[in-house]
């Protein structure tokens, strides 16, 4: 029979410490009521400097996963990691993981698609297994962004939007089951690379990183608001969109929507447009902020929780982020 993308098992790992709108208003001329009202953003978590790591959340969220799935790490074909703020410059965190995983010598390999990440890995994953380069994969996205932001005035439009942890699924091969991957669509658009971007570290830059490029906020990630906010609306109302025709399907037969935290105000203007009642459409941003391609993964975990999904359910996940990148996917739970 042809072989069928199984989602097995879900993990999350998010930091200890919460940090709330009115801690930051204490760093930087901002409100709780600012915040709230521009992103439904309430609190988010951040990372113990050098000890959770990017690396370390993937881990410990890859172990659960496992745990709950009765794998041991040694029956992994491969690993796809995702993350934009890795424990080093090179290598990615792929490698970190199986290592500290203890897992047999098998491929790692790290996805740079940002907020993407996930739903590209996602197809990634689909495509190893039905091709039959694997069996049994693991999937993590894992992000400490805390460390990277301007926490003062002169960043507060960014810094005000982010968290960090991790989130896992391990994907396997099942051919005679109902669950599936059905399908995937991913875009990208580099012409909008530097509306949201962290220009340094990096090799475009004639010294790669001076003293005079970090006190003058280089080295913090840096946005266009209106314009990523106006093309992720439109990228992902056209991805779900195109998703559904293409699998003969109206937005009412999807029993839960999970649209990437970035903005509050994004995935309501998404669920407005396909008529989906507020039930149907998962959000978790008020507790965690952005993780970036974390986000989809901890918001899938805490669905099957709280019930919101059950096997044989139909869900699509579905993120815009920076690159410009974008995508969803079709999954029968």
């Amino acid at each position: 029979m042809k072989p069928k993308t199984k989602i097995t098992a879900t993990a999350s790992c998010l930091p200890e410490t919460i940090v709330t709108n009115d801690d930051l208003a204490k760093l930087m001329d901002t409100s709780d009521e600012w915040i709230r009202e521009r992103t439904g953003i309430r609190q988010r978590r951040f990372a113990k400097k050098g000890v959770e790591t990017t690396a370390a959340l993937a881990t410990s969220a890859a172990r659960q996963a496992l745990a709950q799935a009765g794998w041991k790490a040694e029956s992994l074909d491969l690993i796809i990691a995702s993350t934009l703020s890795p424990d080093y410059y090179f290598p990615g965190i792929g490698v970190l993981v199986q290592k500290d995983l203890a897992c047999k010598e098998i491929p790692a390999l790290d996805i740079r698609a940002q907020c993407s990440g996930f739903v590209y890995g996602v197809a990634c994953a689909d495509s190893f297994i039905k091709s039959g380069m694997a069996r049994k994969i693991l999937l993590v996205c894992s992000e400490v962004q805390s460390l990277a932001l301007d926490l003062t005035t002169r960043g507060r439009e960014m810094a005000v939007l982010f968290g960090d942890g991790a989130g896992a699924i391990l994907l396997e091969n099942e051919a005679e089951g109902d669950s599936e991957v059905i399908d995937s669509v991913l875009g990208s658009d580099g012409r909008g690379a530097e509306s949201l971007m962290m220009r340094l570290p990096g090799t475009a830059n004639a010294g790669f990183i001076t003293e005079e490029d970090i006190s003058s906020g280089k080295t913090h990630p840096s946005m266009d608001g209106k314009t990523v906010f106006k093309n992720a609306v439109s990228r992902l109302i056209e991805s779900i969109g195109l998703l559904l025709a293409r699998n003969n399907l109206s937005a009412n037969q999807i029993a839960l929507l999970l649209p990437h935290q970035a903005n509050l105000r994004i995935n309501e203007m998404v669920r407005e447009h396909f008529k989906l009642p507020p039930e149907k459409v998962a959000n978790n941003i008020d507790k965690y902020g952005n993780t970036t391609s974390a986000t989809i993964p901890i918001l899938l975990d805490e669905a099957l929780k709280d019930g919101k999904i059950r096997r044989g359910d139909l869900i699509i996940t579905a993120a815009f982020g920076s690159g410009f990148t974008w995508g969803c996917n079709l999954i029968k739970y």
